[in-house]
């Protein structure tokens, strides 16, 4: 990666960026090779018999769990957060948010999924404009940008009684930062996806205050996709929360700078206001850009 960024000039130009606004995050190949032999480790835990019982199926996720704070835990502090469930990407954690609460808000520019399972009563665009009492979905580091918003912390601290849902897809992306978790902070969203380009094997967690007595039972019992285990396990062994900004920082610097885009807190996105990328626009405005074609291109040349 070294080598890469002492060109003076990357041979890319805009059109290479593509066309979709969705993130495809580069695949971490050395996890996903390790994955091609350790995945499967899981099989004979799942099997019902008298060698792999209930307590032992469980056990293996309350270690994993564990291990998936500590590895956490530079950036933010779940200790608040007792209860932890294994979860097909971040999508089910939402699917779950939206079936459990009867109405909430989000602000303008934030990830779509939740709309389509329930449309919000509010659409803020500033912290002025939140509902008190409303439960408040909402991505940190912004799903618009890419960077840490402090419209999160402000949010939680003016308004104790909104109960918030914090989706936290782009940690693993980012460098060193501090996100507090506040007393009215009610869940936390995370998954391997967007920092290691593993969203298809749905490696999610759910982190709670509050017991949910259907996972429980589920959990009582071993009923959950053992396969996610080893996939967290492969990150946490393999990689390190800020070790993929480390990595590609200097790249994303290099191509922001060539076509006039801010670098993003995460290593994945650039932004910008100019038409030029018009097509990346999201709903508050900002312009997208996804980094990853540029960084598939510059690798392989």
């Amino acid at each position: 990666m070294s080598n890469i960024v002492e060109k003076e000039k990357l041979n890319i130009t805009n059109e290479m960026f593509g066309e979709s606004k969705a993130i495809h995050s580069p695949v971490d190949y050395k996890i996903k090779n390790n994955l091609k032999t350790s995945v499967g480790t899981y099989v004979e835990s799942t099997n019902e018999n008298d060698k792999t019982p209930s307590v032992k199926r469980r056990k293996r996720w309350e270690n994993c769990q564990e291990q998936i704070r500590t590895f956490l835990n530079p950036i933010v502090d779940l200790s608040s957060l007792k209860y932890a469930y294994p979860t097909n990407g971040i999508h089910e954690s939402i699917d779950w948010m939206c079936n459990k609460i009867g109405a909430y808000q989000v602000f303008e520019g934030e990830y779509r999924y939740s709309t389509f399972m329930k449309k919000p009563i509010r659409v803020a665009k500033t912290v002025d404009d939140i509902i008190p009492g409303v439960p408040l979905y909402m991505s940190n580091p912004f799903s618009a940008t890419g960077n840490f918003d402090k419209r999160y912390d402000e949010v939680c601290e003016t308004y104790k009684d909104v109960p918030v849902y914090l989706d936290m897809a782009f940690i693993g992306t980012t460098g060193p930062h501090i996100v507090k978790i506040y007393p009215n902070v009610e869940q936390v969203f995370w998954s391997v996806s967007k920092p290691w380009g593993l969203g298809l094997l749905r490696a999610g967690v759910r982190f709670s205050r509050e017991v949910e007595v259907i996972q429980r039972e589920l959990q009582g019992v071993g009923y959950f996709n053992h396969a996610n285990i080893d996939v967290f396990r492969e990150v946490i062994l393999s990689s390190s929360v800020f070790a993929k900004k480390e990595q590609y920082g200097n790249l994303q610097k290099q191509i922001c700078e060539q076509f006039n885009l801010i670098p993003s807190d995460s290593y994945l996105l650039g932004t910008t206001k100019d038409e030029e990328w018009s097509r990346f626009k999201r709903e508050d405005g900002t312009n997208r850009v996804c980094l990853t074609p540029a960084y598939e291109k510059v690798m392989n040349d």
